[in-house]
């Protein structure tokens, strides 16, 4: 009840209270309701941060905290207000790029969405975000192969295997009949014992 009261109050919740909610009862604590309600504690904290600090990073965590919650649309109305051509530090303006992307792609605005995510691999090519962002985008819009190829770079630059099948998986979950039939024809054939669960998924 205290960390209850913590998220309506605004309060920000400890590392101690977040791994409580995490491992008590198995997690049956940590509901959705309360993960939005932290995430969206959090997002106004770093927006604060932000405008007192006018520090860019403030403004990543604010974004990715947003999207946490559902409210992507307060991440982008945040990220417009910034001119990422004043800075210097490839990894911040890559940063921004990538989270702004991600915005976007919550939003459904496909064609901002890619034109961030490749301006952000421009900026930082080594980094495997920018090319997660790309792998998942263009997933959901239909061009499968070359989502696996933006994938492929971004497991060449460190990500895991395991985290792409789980982004694979949440962007199957939430396509729309056609898209997700056509996507399970694609997972099939790229390996169709690792892809089986499309299997349970009848339209």
């Amino acid at each position: 009840m205290k960390i209850l009261h913590k998220v309506d109050n605004g309060i920000r919740l400890s590392g101690d209270d977040i791994i409580w909610l995490s491992t008590k009862e198995d997690g049956e604590y940590y509901t959705v309701e309360l993960k939005e309600g932290y995430h969206k504690n959090e997002a106004e904290f770093y927006v604060s941060e932000f405008k007192k600090r006018k520090n860019p990073w403030a403004a990543v965590n604010a974004s990715s905290h947003y999207r946490k919650c559902n409210d992507a649309e307060a991440a982008d109305l945040l990220l417009q207000t910034i001119n990422i051509d004043k800075f210097k530090n490839a990894k911040l303006k890559s940063a921004l790029c990538t989270t702004h992307g991600g915005a976007k792609r919550d939003l459904e605005q496909w064609k901002q969405a890619l034109a961030l995510g490749e301006q952000a691999h421009l900026l930082t090519p080594q980094d495997f975000r920018p090319c997660t962002l790309l792998g998942a985008l263009n997933m959901e819009i239909g061009r499968y192969d070359l989502g696996q190829y933006w994938y492929k770079k971004a497991i060449a630059r460190g990500y895991s295997e395991r985290a792409m099948d789980d982004d694979l998986r949440s962007i199957f979950m939430r396509a729309e009949k056609k898209n997700k039939e056509e996507l399970k024809n694609h997972l099939l054939n790229i390996d169709s014992f690792r892809y089986r669960w499309v299997n349970k998924y009848k339209n």
